[in-house]
């Protein structure tokens, strides 16, 4: 069974019931709502979808909102965009215009005062790269390095210089309180920079009465340097790759991905690799051998998660990509030793330490399967951290507890009654993890919790049973 979770964004191409229920069937755990492109209305149905797919497969798939963030992106176009070829000219200008081969406007036009003549603007991931050889007021002139197009709300980067945009815009503010009222399970931040980032955003939330796990995405230069904050606040790390292949030398991307897995994983905190995992599956029904390797990579990094974009949004194959991404993740995972663990395994504190000792366990004796009794989901996010080699069945009180479990490496989430009664809850346990993973007779299953539930905090107890 697939460890490393998948999370798929939602588009024309998926967003519907039949084709959403493949994904979820072959191995997607997570809906992303690009609040970049999604209006209201989009994200309203697509909840609908989540829902009537959870009814279906009796799975608990979560739902991810990703902000807009201070993103610097063009505005509209007229048709589809504007091909410009290498040495060609165009404005971009502080009025709001309708973007054509003259001019285009952008969503930030305050910024445009602290670009220079001789910085470089990078559009769409630096798919097209353009000069700056005039600076007046109202505007810059840019003039193309190479052949490419200029397209409605795509991407802009200008490396080397803070144009100096507010973290949370209002519309970012609208969009982060839509979400707290409307089945967020998990918030990801785009371009966070500092610790002060995700407690602007916590508290939004809050104030919105939602309970949201907020992930970061580091996509600068300033989010590398302020990491170990960034972490210390967040809940989970999205690895964009895609801005920071741009905002850093490409060539340090891989080393920085792998610090930055390690370091969520030293923290007790999951990571996510994102952007261009499976690119060239907008067009083609396989994957490249490179793309393979890259999935591959993530795994053995350590990651818990990996991300689907416009291969689910508006690629052809949607349901394929999902099915080489799971294959690839689980015959991967089939090839580590989980007996080895790095040093964090060692840390301090009960929870700690029982969860310490059921991977042991695990390790030490044939133990099929983790079965840990949990109300907030904080039992199975520490074991899962120490990657036992078995799956973590997460009993939860609710399907809200399942949905935010959805991502963490290993944890399979089912919803089970609240007992008063250990000997009761043992039972029920044992008699889901029959069920859902066909255990036979005699076989052994570590189970662990608090006890009792809902009136405890932490995990206070362990025992290794026979089904």
């Amino acid at each position: 069974m697939k460890k490393t979770k998948i999370i798929c964004s939602v588009g024309p191409a998926c967003d519907n019931v039949d084709v959403m229920e493949q994904l979820v069937l072959n191995g997607m755990n997570c809906a992303r709502i690009n609040l970049s492109h999604a209006t209201e209305e989009a994200s309203l149905k697509t909840i609908d979808v989540v829902r009537e797919v959870r009814r279906r497969t009796g799975l608990p798939v979560a739902i991810m909102y990703d902000t807009k963030g201070p993103e610097f992106r063009t505005l509209e176009f007229e048709s589809v965009g504007v091909s410009l070829h290498t040495g060609d000219t165009i404005r971009m200008v502080v009025d709001t215009v309708i973007g054509n081969s003259f001019h285009f406007s952008v969503n930030h036009p305050e910024a445009i005062s602290r670009i220079e003549v001789g910085s470089h603007v990078l559009i769409d991931n630096a798919l097209l790269e353009l000069e700056v050889i005039e600076k007046q007021d109202g505007y810059v002139l840019l003039r193309a390095l190479n052949d490419g197009k200029i397209e409605s709300h795509k991407t802009i980067n200008v490396p080397g210089i803070d144009l100096n945009l507010p973290f949370i815009s209002s519309a970012d503010r609208k969009d982060i309180e839509f979400a707290a009222t409307h089945s967020c399970d998990y918030l990801a931040l785009s371009f966070v920079n500092t610790r002060e980032d995700v407690k602007m955003a916590r508290e939004i939330i809050k104030e919105n009465g939602g309970d949201a796990l907020i992930i970061s995405k580091i996509e600068s230069q300033m989010g590398i340097e302020n990491l170990e904050g960034i972490i210390a606040e967040s809940d989970g790390i999205m690895i964009a790759r895609g801005d920071l292949g741009v905002e850093i030398p490409m060539e340090e991307l891989p080393i920085v991905q792998k610090k930055i897995i390690r370091r969520c994983r030293e923290t007790g905190k999951f990571a996510i690799v994102a952007t261009e995992m499976l690119a060239s599956m907008y067009t083609n029904p396989r994957p490249t051998r490179a793309e393979v390797s890259d999935i591959a990579n993530a795994v053995l990094d350590g990651t818990d998660c990996v991300m689907l974009s416009g291969e689910t949004t508006v690629g052809k194959y949607p349901i394929q990509a999902v099915q080489y991404m799971a294959r690839i993740c689980e015959y991967v995972e089939s090839t580590i030793d989980y007996s080895i663990h790095p040093d964090y395994k060692r840390r301090s504190g009960l929870s700690d330490t029982i969860a310490r000792l059921v991977v042991d366990a695990v390790e030490d004796n044939n133990i099929n399967l983790i079965v840990t009794t949990t109300m907030t989901g904080f039992t199975a996010r520490k074991i899962s951290n120490l990657r036992p080699s078995c799956t973590i069945l997460a009993c939860c009180p609710s399907n809200h507890v399942a949905e935010k479990l959805a991502l963490y490496f290993g944890v399979q989430p089912a919803v089970i009654d609240v007992y008063d009664d250990t000997d009761e809850m043992i039972e029920a346990t044992k008699r889901i993890a029959k069920e859902k993973f066909q255990l036979e007779d005699g076989e052994l299953v570590a189970i662990t919790g608090g006890f009792p539930l809902g009136k405890t905090h932490s995990t206070n107890y362990i025992r290794i049973v026979e089904v």
